[in-house]
């Protein structure tokens, strides 16, 4: 069979009078100056200062854009593909809103310029997918709905059911009523068999609608109608884009682009400096970033970050969505009345409880799909709590005093802080010292049993693969990492510049520590302060490269069954998951079975975020829930990498019937056993 035309393509505005053309093109401007206004409102209120707007790009846009996160966003659908099932229906729903608004512009260009291109293979391709997008458009909302309004999980709550609504209705509105105007196009323009081929869904339609000869005027209005309500419903949509949860379409990958990948929850230092100041931390809207502004306006409720964090799952009272959605209504609300944004007047925003619970482990932000950092906002009221409200945990205080009379927690005397190392003989560097690696031993390598064999392994190690290496010895004090996530900035400053200036006595080219939080501490914060600049490697990663190098060779077999539990602050903060794996697969005999949770999804023993110091009534102890988890593997063997997980699985294995009899134990003890 033929088609009634040589070239395929169809009549643009078929049946639309010239007047609702013009309406259309008016409606359109209209339409494009209401969002020009939106945008600039949003835009006002992610840059306001109570001077007015200002932009500091120093704020914004960091030192390296991450244009891989910002492809993956648009391209990829970003971390949206790591759940399954959500990955499907929103796939189906973003990639053919795609299709639907590059054939609407192909539209508008083969009617209102002189490039008639929408005709031929490109409209057969186009319109072919078109319909099919419609179609998956349609599925998919249906799955959404369904997901978020039938199965109805805790985390999916929303703030404001009606914006879901509305998202669903516009996107069915969109999609089922183009399908219509298509189908009765192709009914009265005589059912070619072209259309069959590339507008399948249409030409389905317009079947099952049938013949309708001497129905032609009331069709042709039945046409104008829809055809109305469809232009009418996209104006809509085009000009309440950024007061809709579609503006995330925008936010996303703007927000990913200037999210640096890997970094961690970087505090950056406070200006204690300003006489002025009467508050420190944050405690008013108008003394968030730019950039926590923007995360406050991207979220769209997901609650991923709900279903992510650790002390959520134990019953604390911390939920990352609602520490999110609550600043930001309460901005939106301050901007508009023009308050003054106290967000800890008679009514605090936030319980301390809910602030307290965090332990910083990131799982929140690794699993935003909308690059949002829960964790930086977290911390700043933490700052304003402590240090200006004088609100901290009681053993979290007593902890603060001791790092500040003993330089540790534990509040054992500094000049006992080397004892463990009596009798060894190791090399304590000195100022006319040149080493590779000068190794921090940290305050529970220093004071801590456990971790003071994880030490001594390590040296070990270290000695046989002939690295050179030295101590600090007794000159070495703790990093203040416990105090600078309690929020105590003031004492943190006097201990990061006393530290500082302490390595800027040595000569080394890397600086080596097993604890991860003394590594993020010393090798990400200590950056922010003048002359703060030191390399950090792991201990483990240190232990892989010589491995990879042959200075260290594992020839003892060892038949143990063992997993490994990812440390927060080497994984989800520094993106290393392969050091202690690749060193396991080295080791003979020994086999890593996973846990369910592993990587970028494993949980937090609970320790981070200051809460190896104080512990919260609230719920079960975190380290519980991820003993279960260690459990279910069957493992007689539980490997780590960092110094609190040690001690927490060690002091907490018989709270879990099914851990009661595993041993617990640093991955460089492990090697150590095959190499020796």
């Amino acid at each position: 069979m033929e088609t009634n035309f040589e070239v395929a393509t169809r009549e643009i505005l078929w049946m639309i009078p010239s007047y609702f053309s013009y309406l259309m093109y008016f409606l359109f401007l209209a339409a494009l100056a209401y969002l020009i206004i939106q945008l600039r409102k949003k835009i006002r209120l992610a840059l306001a200062t109570p001077e007015g707007v200002a932009i500091n790009f120093g704020q914004l846009v960091p030192t390296k854009l991450n244009w891989g996160a910002f492809f993956e966003t648009i391209f990829a659908q970003g971390k949206v593909n790591r759940k399954t099932v959500v990955a499907f229906f929103h796939g189906f729903i973003f990639f053919s809103f795609l299709v639907l608004i590059f054939a609407t512009i192909l539209v508008g260009i083969h009617a209102d310029t002189p490039w008639k291109i929408f005709q031929g293979t490109l409209y057969k391709l186009v319109s072919f997918w078109a319909d099919w997008a419609a179609i998956f458009i349609v599925a998919g909302v249906i799955m959404a709905f369904c997901r978020r309004y039938i199965s109805r999980p805790d985390y999916l709550q929303a703030t404001n059911p009606k914006r879901e609504i509305f998202m669903y209705f516009m996107l069915l509105n969109l999609a089922v009523i183009g399908l219509l105007l298509e189908a009765i196009r192709i009914n009265q323009t005589g059912m070619m068999w072209g259309d069959s081929i590339w507008s399948p869904v249409g030409y389905f339609i317009a079947a099952l609608i049938g013949p309708l000869d001497g129905k032609e005027n009331i069709v042709i209005t039945i046409y104008r109608v829809l055809w109305m309500e469809h232009m009418l419903s996209t104006m809509l949509f085009l000009a309440f884009l950024p007061c809709t949860k579609f503006f995330h379409t925008l936010l996303a990958p703007f927000n990913a682009l200037i999210t640096p990948s890997r970094q961690g929850a970087i505090l950056l230092p406070m200006n204690f400096e300003n006489e002025n100041a009467e508050t420190f931390g944050l405690g008013k809207v108008s003394e968030l970033t730019v950039k926590n502004r923007i995360d406050t306006i991207s979220c769209v409720e997901c609650g991923r970050c709900t279903m992510a964090c650790p002390a959520n799952r134990a019953g604390k009272n911390l939920n990352p969505k609602t520490i999110i959605t609550k600043l930001r209504d309460f901005s939106e609300r301050s901007h508009a009345e023009k308050l003054t944004g106290e967000l800890w007047g008679e009514s605090p925003l936030y319980a301390f409880s809910e602030l307290d619970a965090c332990t910083t482990c990131g799982a929140c932000m690794e699993g935003c799909p909308m690059s949002i950092e829960h964790v930086k906002i977290i911390m700043e009221s933490r700052r304003y709590k402590t240090l200006t409200l004088a609100e901290i945990p009681p053993s979290a205080g007593d902890a603060t005093n001791k790092i500040k009379n003993n330089s540790n927690p534990w509040g054992i005397a500094q000049h006992d802080r080397f004892n463990w190392a009596a009798g060894l003989n190791l090399p304590i560097i000195n100022e006319g010292q040149k080493v590779d690696y000068l190794y921090f031993i940290g305050c529970a390598g220093s004071y801590d049993a456990a971790n003071q064999k994880v030490v001594k392994d390590t040296i070990k190690l270290f000695q046989e693969a002939k690295v050179s290496f030295a101590l600090l010895g007794g000159a070495e004090k703790c990093c203040g990492d416990p105090i600078r996530r309690f929020g105590d900035e003031y004492s943190f400053l006097e201990i990061a510049q006393e530290n500082i200036a302490t390595f800027s006595r040595y000569k080394f080219d890397a600086i080596v520590m097993h604890c991860p939080h003394c590594m993020h501490t010393i090798g990400k914060e200590y950056a922010k302060f003048e002359g703060g600049i030191f390399k950090t490697i792991h201990h483990s990663e240190l232990l892989e490269m010589l491995l990879a190098q042959g200075k260290l060779s594992p020839k003892n077999a060892i038949a143990e069954k063992v997993t490994f539990h990812d440390p927060c602050y080497i994984g989800r903060h520094d993106g290393n998951y392969h050091s202690v794996r690749n060193i396991l697969k080295k080791i003979k005999g020994v086999k890593l079975t996973e846990m369910k949770a592993v990587k970028e999804e494993a949980f937090c023993c609970g320790m981070g975020g200051g809460n190896m110091w104080y512990e919260l009534p609230e719920g079960e102890h975190l380290v519980n829930g991820r003993l279960r988890e260690v459990g279910e593997t069957k493992c007689n063997k539980l490997i780590t990498a960092c110094s609190y997980c040690l001690i927490n699985f060690n002091s907490s294995k018989n709270h879990v019937s099914e851990t009661g009899n595993i041993e617990i134990e640093d991955i460089a003890s492990l090697l150590a056993k095959s190499v020796f």
